[in-house]
């Protein structure tokens, strides 16, 4: 099912021969660009094969330059299309996984301020900038590039001057799991994880049955008549959570570019190091730059890509799970429900995953919980695990673009509605009084 390549002198090749070349060019190498031979060559660790891997590292280098960059023209709406072009740019192999606290997670983060700064988002960080740095990111691989963790913050000021001073907050992360000194079989991951992983790393342990097996290798027979074995080893994060990333994009540039302003402001927070353990959205919501209690809700858009029937048994068009939109103030939850009934085609909530003490720990695991334990309202929307939630299979050809796009639309909708009601939520409980106390599902 994998090839395995396990010296580490692999990565130091493709680091180094990107660096040589440019010190600010991101490495796009990808472990699917190698041949089988090659692969065979680097398991058995022959001379020829550094060789090759040194050649078409730096091939790759060179590649960055035409590699597909969103730098063409987007429409003021919020399309399929947009999403599309922004998205593979994000996610594209030279992001190499975006892993927070290395070079190209610090790319990531650079990716989001740079669309911020040509939509004319106003910058929000620290010191007049978009960054906000979060310090003692820990990463664990020595081998791999050292950058810095930084979330990105933009303001789009309303249009009441006596509300502007209020915040809705829309939020993502930037960062996700970066890449692996193993090579796997891409398609055999898909075959063998729509079998026996349909949740990718939430899936319970289990092994493949003898019957389950066969069907494995169905699946991977179908996929090799497509195309030969695609060995890869990039952890992409198109949906975690680049699909939340682009997202914000889109709405910053409906905002900016259409006809709709609301009368609060719109706060936008890229988040860094959710993938180690919410750290970014953490850090953010303990040194916040607006006041912590001008922020009167926060929409957090995770893993919004995917949701169909084909990634999930209980998925469709309409499938969207719905985390803590209740736990603070019933009142923002009756506005996100009527904005979204306002909707073409409504979402269908599911808050399964919300009740107190359920396993899956979904209220504590996402961005949203450092902002609710300031007594904000806040609310995860995201459609789902699906097979190749933290696999390097997670690209953006699997995603749902159509679904996609109506799912920010919604966002950008009710954060509208939000941002032009007349008083900001009200609580229904008391304001916590410690936010660092640890999270209860």
């Amino acid at each position: 099912m994998e090839f395995k390549v396990r010296s580490r002198w692999v990565s130091f090749i493709m680091q180094g021969a990107c660096s040589f070349l440019s010190d600010d060019l991101p490495v796009p190498f990808a472990s699917r660009d190698l041949p089988a031979s090659t692969i065979e060559e680097l398991m058995h660790g022959t001379p020829s094969a550094a060789f090759t891997l040194l050649v078409l590292a730096v091939t790759s280098c060179v590649r960055t330059q035409t590699s597909p960059l969103a730098n063409g023209e987007t429409s003021a709406a919020i399309t399929p299309a947009d999403l599309q072009v922004r998205l593979t740019a994000f996610a594209h192999d030279s992001m190499m996984g975006r892993e927070a606290g290395t070079y190209w997670g610090e790319k990531g983060a650079d990716y989001v301020a740079t669309q911020f700064r040509r939509l004319g988002v106003q910058p929000a960080g620290d010191s007049g900038g978009y960054f906000q740095v979060v310090p003692n990111i820990v990463v664990r691989d020595t081998t791999k590039r050292r950058g810095l963790a930084k979330n990105v913050i933009g303001i789009i000021p309303g249009s009441d001057p006596k509300l502007r001073g209020e915040f809705v907050s829309i939020t993502a992360h930037n960062d996700h799991n970066g890449f692996s000194h193993r090579v796997v079989d891409h398609d055999s991951i898909i075959a063998y994880n729509t079998v026996a992983k349909p949740l990718g790393d939430d899936s319970p342990p289990h092994g493949a049955s003898p019957d389950e097996w066969l069907r494995i290798r169905a699946i991977l027979d179908s996929l090799r008549k497509i195309h030969p074995p695609r060995p890869d080893s990039i952890f992409n994060g198109a949906d975690d959570d680049g699909s939340g990333t682009v997202a914000l994009i889109e709405i910053a540039e409906a905002l900016m570019r259409g006809n709709a302003r609301p009368r609060r402001s719109i706060l936008l927070v890229s988040h860094t190091a959710e993938e180690k353990g919410l750290r970014g959205s953490e850090w953010y919501t303990d040194h916040s730059t607006v006041p912590i209690d001008s922020i009167v809700a926060e929409f957090d858009v995770d893993m919004i890509g995917r949701g169909s029937a084909k990634d999930r048994k209980d998925g469709g068009p309409t499938y969207l799970e719905v985390v803590g939109l209740r736990r603070l103030s019933k009142e923002f939850g009756d506005w996100v429900e009527a904005a979204n009934a306002k909707e073409s085609v409504p979402f269908v909530f599911n808050i399964e995953y919300d009740a107190p003490g359920h396993p899956d720990q979904y209220y504590c695991r996402a961005d949203h919980y450092s902002y609710a334990r300031y007594g904000i309202p806040s609310v995860s929307l995201s459609r789902g695990a699906h097979r190749d939630y933290h696999q390097v299979t997670d690209e953006p050809q699997y995603i749902d673009y159509p679904d996609y796009a109506r799912l920010t639309q919604m966002v950008f909708d009710a954060a509208l509605a939000v941002g032009n009601a007349d008083h900001r939520p009200r609580l229904d409980v008391p304001k916590p009084t410690d936010p660092h106390v640890p999270c209860k599902q």
